[in-house]
Parts: structure tokens; C-alpha cells; sequence
């Protein structure tokens, strides 16, 4: 385990208590997890970089025999902390600190280190989020993938996004053009969670809620497999998320 950057000056960031709170009661969605792994399981290879790994629930799966280490990578504390002290089934892996937002990272040794990176719910809390994207393009070796997983559809975006500071939610359109000013070459986009349109909307436009509460997400979890079934022969043409596979 260690830090790419030697020194973690410049990138201690203070994770906002409410964001470790949701990513806590998320913990409790095993199947819903796994469901996001297996959309994007196939691009994995290499050496994969997960940007943003939080508390490891999704990296922790980067099972595939295509994958020959993983470097999981917080910008906080409180994030490394948990992923130091958690035991992860990995074949091999490494923990960094890094803030992707820092240019400082395209002075340091990190250039074309990984073959594949991923960054899963976490490019909408990003203010700037093109050059997020170009930093990631400098940690990909020449031709290797980056995976964005990120919300959908901005007509959805309420009290919940609020609550943990989503900046914006993507469309295809917006995300494409974040990917080709970064200077990635879109291979693939697909929408998932048809029904998760319905159930956000209400919680954050109707309800108003500004909390995600372990019932409802345990709910959620177990509809899952339903969920999964409606989706298996092909991706929905709108969801609540959204998946974008882009090449340096």
C-alpha cells in the first residue's frame, strides 16, 4: 500500500460527513452493487485504477481473471482509512491517496500506469469535470479505457442530488461532450435502472427527502433481480444511470 505521490500535502481533502453517511448506507445494497460490476466487468483488464473507490464497495468484486492488479484510490481520510483497515478478496491491489482534480498529477510519475480506469459515482461531484477526465487520461497507458458510471438525466435532479452535492446528472449528449473535450474517443454509452427513474423522482421531487434511509434502500435491493431480468437483453433507452466506456 502506498501513495503515488509521496507526499499527501496536496491532496487532503475532508470528505463532507453527509457523503461517508450515504456511502455507509449503501453498504447495505449487495445485489445492487453487484449488478453495477457486472455491467462493466467486461472492459476490465490489466492493471485497473478505481478513481474515487470510497469504501470499496464495488472495487472490492474486480474479480476477473482479465484483471491483473487493482489500485484503489480515495482523495480523503476518512475513505483511505477504511479501505487501509479492510480486508479486500483482490488478488492484488494497492491504496493511494489521490485528488483527481489536482494538475499536479501531470508532473508526477503517474503517466500510462494503468490500463484500464474506472470511476464510478463520482465525476458528478466534480466541479470541473473535463479536466478530471483529462488527469484520467494521463493514468491510461496509450489505447487503455477509461469507465465512467455516473446519475442520469437532469429532469430527475432533486433533493437528494442536493443532499450529496451532485453538481449536475448526465445525458449521453452532455457526458459525450465531456469525454471528447477530455480527448477520449467514445466506444460505448448505455443507460440502466429504467424503474430507478420513478423512484428517484418521487423521493427527490415529490417527497423532498434529504436523506437516503437503510429501508428504502434494502427495498430497493431486493428488487434487484427483477430489475436485472427486465434489463438483461438490452439496455433501457433511459435510466437513472448512466455508463460511458471512452478510449485515450
Amino acid at each position: 500500500m502506498q501513495n503515488f505521490f509521496g507526499t499527501t500535502s496536496f491532496v487532503k481533502i475532508n470528505m463532507p460527513a453527509r457523503l461517508f453517511e450515504v456511502l455507509s448506507v449503501l453498504r447495505g445494497s449487495p445485489r445492487y452493487n453487484d449488478w453495477v460490476y457486472r455491467r462493466i466487468e467486461r472492459y476490465l483488464k490489466g492493471v485497473v485504477w478505481d478513481v474515487g473507490s470510497g469504501l470499496g464497495d464495488i472495487a472490492r468484486q474486480f474479480l476477473s481473471p482479465t484483471i491483473e492488479e487493482v489500485i484503489l484510490s480515495d482523495c480523503a481520510e476518512e475513505m483511505l482509512q477504511v479501505l487501509k483497515t479492510t480486508p479486500f478478496p483482490l488478488r492484488k491491489y494497492r491504496i493511494t491517496q489521490l485528488d483527481i482534480t489536482n494538475p499536479q498529477i501531470l508532473h508526477d510519475q503517474t503517466a500510462g500506469i494503468a490500463d484500464t480506469v474506472t470511476c464510478i459515482n463520482v465525476l458528478e461531484h466534480i466541479h470541473d469535470d473535463v479536466t478530471a477526465l483529462k488527469h484520467m487520461k494521463h493514468l491510461l497507458k496509450k489505447g487503455g479505457k477509461v469507465i465512467i458510471f455516473v446519475p442520469a438525466l437532469p429532469v430527475i435532479y432533486g433533493t437528494l442530488d442536493t443532499y450529496v452535492e451532485h453538481y449536475r446528472r448526465y445525458t449521453k449528449k452532455t457526458l459525450r461532450a465531456v469525454f471528447e473535450q477530455a480527448g477520449f474517443v467514445v466506444k460505448e454509452a448505455y443507460y440502466m435502472n429504467m424503474f430507478g427513474i420513478i423512484m428517484w423522482f418521487f423521493a427527490g421531487r415529490i417527497l423532498k427527502q434529504k436523506k437516503f434511509h437503510k429501508d428504502a434502500c434494502r427495498m430497493l435491493d431486493s428488487m434487484v433481480p427483477f430489475l436485472r431480468a427486465m434489463e438483461h437483453f438490452g439496455s433501457p433507452p433511459l435510466g437513472q444511470s448512466l455508463i460511458m466506456v471512452g478510449q485515450a
